[in-house]
């Protein structure tokens, strides 16, 4: 599954940073919007936010934090109805409607656990090179726990292996 759905506590979501980038719209833009429709958008289910802290800044501290609309299946799909149609929304409508129907698969089949650690996992990994790259330091750190990250995402890809062969045999004998 890409970053642009989520699965936490059993709900699949994604945020409006995901749609100002997969829409080529600013986020600024796209949180206006979801503002402007929230009526509309809380009655498929209350319309959350988050706050995301700002990245690391080369001469040190953090950038400014930055407020998301954490958005269900439902509330995505009617904020994108708004958009217009041009080609890179149109591709990101059909990229987020295939995301929504393989986290509802994933969901339905019990696999949420092992996909759940490989991300959690994966995005260890990629923090751990992030921080690396902004100082020597970090250069160290990564390279202590870059292996047994490496180790742990390979040891849940074995184990996800014959569950990922069989789902993909019984998604393709349905089509």
């Amino acid at each position: 599954m890409s970053d642009l759905v989520v699965i936490e506590n059993q709900v699949a979501f994604t945020n409006s940073l995901a749609i100002a980038d997969g829409t080529g719209n600013q986020h600024k833009n796209v949180l206006a919007m979801i503002r402007k429709h929230k009526d509309y958008l809380d009655k498929f289910s209350p319309l959350a936010f988050k706050t995301l802290m700002g990245k690391p800044l080369p001469q040190g501290g953090f950038a400014r934090p930055t407020e998301v609309a954490l958005l269900t299946e439902e509330q995505a799909t009617f904020l994108m109805t708004l958009l217009r149609n041009s080609p890179k929304v149109v591709k990101f409508k059909f990229d987020l409607v295939q995301a929504f129907f393989k986290a509802r698969d994933l969901l339905m089949t019990g696999q949420m656990g092992l996909m759940q650690k490989h991300a959690i996992l994966s995005l260890a990994l990629q923090d751990e090179k992030d921080l690396a790259s902004e100082c020597g330091k970090g250069l160290a750190d990564w390279k202590r726990k870059r292996d047994s990250l490496q180790s742990a995402i390979l040891a849940v890809e074995r184990q996800m292996q014959p569950e990922l062969t069989n789902f993909e045999t019984a998604y393709e004998a349905v089509f």
